[in-house]
């Protein structure tokens, strides 16, 4: 199983909150039910802590069965209008930073 990993950041003019309450309620509803083979979909939402900076606004992680899978879901995403156009409410698609990973879980 292989894991995409994404630091989000938000639209200008949005605050966290209302970035975050977006992605929550309407945008993760919708890619986990538009984003073929994700076997896995978990936002994670900073938390503000003092003295700490994040980069960007918020991580996605999705699992997917393997390398082919994440690539057939991408082709997916770039052809999803309806995805690209809900993504672009909120979220600056172009200052998104992405990993694909596998897993080692130690403990």
């Amino acid at each position: 199983m292989i894991k995409s990993i994404v630091v989000a950041h938000r639209k200008a003019g949005l605050t966290r909150e209302e970035f975050n309450k977006y992605w929550l309620e309407k945008h993760g509803p919708l890619a986990a039910d538009l984003i073929p083979g994700v076997r896995r979909y978990v936002q994670n939402h900073y938390v503000t802590m003092p003295g700490m900076a994040y980069e960007g606004d918020g991580i996605v992680e999705m699992w997917y069965d393997d390398v082919a899978a994440w690539r057939k879901s991408m082709e997916a995403v770039r052809a999803s209008k309806e995805l690209a156009q809900d993504g672009a409410k909120f979220c600056n698609l172009r200052d998104a930073s992405v990993w694909i990973v596998e897993e080692h879980v130690i403990k």
